[in-house]
């Protein structure tokens, strides 16, 4: 799974632990800092039919798990996950779900791929092996490189 991202040249830190990013929606300053330890057991509960719909379109013949996360693709899942994704979305960036649900699309394509580059390094490395079984079986191009827990250690 990859998040697309421009290039901005940070610093080392931040590629590692990205800073906070500020996103307009319905006219205010969304600011989407990493997740919280208190809303991870919601944010995973509002995640497994997606994670669980991703896996199954995007497992490689070779048993990886790769899926690049485009607006494309969150449109499609907004299709069939609607409240899922709004409910996810809304507890990643404190706001109230029906603030989320009252978004065009285009922001909300924005906010949510704002959510996943600032919580990518927890999507990939905690939330999608949790939710998918999937340890040990991302390619090596969906993981971020450095130091840090190999699929061994997940």
């Amino acid at each position: 799974m990859s998040w697309v991202t421009p290039a901005t040249g940070a610093d080392d830190m931040e590629v590692l632990a990205p800073a906070s990013i500020s996103v307009a929606y319905k006219g205010q300053s969304l600011v989407i800092h990493p997740l919280s330890i208190g809303v991870i057991p919601a944010v995973v509960r509002e995640l497994r039919p997606v994670i669980a719909s991703l896996r199954e379109k995007a497992a490689t013949t070779d048993g990886a798990f790769d899926v690049e996360v485009t607006p494309e693709l969150i449109m499609d899942l907004v299709v069939d996950y609607s409240e899922p994704l709004f409910i996810a979305t809304a507890l990643c960036s404190g706001q109230p779900v029906d603030l989320i649900r009252s978004g065009d699309p285009a922001e909300f394509i924005e906010l949510a791929m704002a959510v996943g580059r600032v919580n990518s390094d927890f999507f990939l490395r905690r939330i999608v092996p949790l939710l998918g079984d999937l340890k040990g079986e991302f390619s090596k191009a969906a993981r971020p490189p450095g130091d840090g827990q190999t699929p061994s250690s997940f």
